[in-house]
């Protein structure tokens, strides 16, 4: 298995879009996830449609989710993606959607048989940006099983796939990774954030309060101009700021 450690490490030298893909998606099957999908839409007068989709499940289902609106009944999109949280998407219980139809059920029926029971959300971009959407870490698990999956690895999983986001941005801009000046506290935080560690365990380890935790914490999200610690650490890495 590729350590989270070894991936953070890699990434930031990938050359392209699919590059990165294949190499989250291998980090993925390496915890038990079958598919790693990147699904980004725009929403327009006619609709939302699809901008891109980078997917290891079947191309029936690619091609419907492209060109069949099946993009306009995702609920991913439209019930996961109004803010920056990982979270469980289950095509098992319609009702985990307020306001969900049978047109989302019939899209929930359509992932399932094509290999995607449940996933793991992981948005990066939210509604009302252009595009929105994000990593989808699915499986085949049912039930306790996938919860199992999701509680071991649902931490590694948001923060790869943030990674993964933000060295897509840096490829379609053309930026090179810049240093933000952090500070070595700052970066002591960042980095034991990234290994994993909450922040009454990181003020234990480096002897100060677990409010200085959080000072140090916002204040390299506010030089970085992060919107969560998750992109704070990615960026972190991406800058050579911190190394895990």
């Amino acid at each position: 298995m590729v350590s989270f450690e070894e991936f953070a490490d890699s990434v930031s030298s990938l050359p392209d879009i699919n590059s990165v893909w294949h190499h989250l998606g291998r980090f993925a099957a390496d915890r038990g996830f079958s598919h790693c999908s990147l699904t980004l839409a725009a929403q327009t007068k006619g609709g939302i449609r699809s901008t891109r989709l980078l997917s290891g499940l079947p191309e029936e289902f690619r091609q419907k989710y492209r060109q069949g609106g099946l993009v306009e009944q995702d609920p991913f999109l439209l019930f996961c993606c109004h803010t920056l949280c990982a979270k469980k998407v289950s095509t098992e219980n319609l009702s985990d959607y307020a306001g969900a139809s049978p047109g989302h059920q019939a899209f929930l029926d359509f992932a399932a048989d094509s290999g995607a029971r449940n996933g793991l959300g992981i948005p990066v971009r939210t509604v009302g940006s252009e595009p929105f959407g994000g990593w989808l870490f699915t499986s085949e698990e049912k039930g306790r099983s996938f919860d199992l999956l999701d509680a071991e690895f649902s931490t590694q999983a948001h923060l790869a796939g943030v990674l993964a986001h933000e060295r897509i941005v840096a490829i379609c801009s053309g930026n090179t990774a810049k240093r933000f000046g952090l500070s070595k506290r700052e970066r002591e935080c960042l980095h034991w954030l990234g290994a994993g560690l909450r922040t009454a365990a990181i003020a234990e380890k480096i002897g100060i309060s677990p409010s200085a935790v959080n000072l140090y914490v916002s204040n390299s999200k506010r030089k970085m101009q992060a919107k969560t610690r998750e992109q704070a650490i990615a960026l972190a890495i991406m800058a050579g700021e911190i190394q895990l």
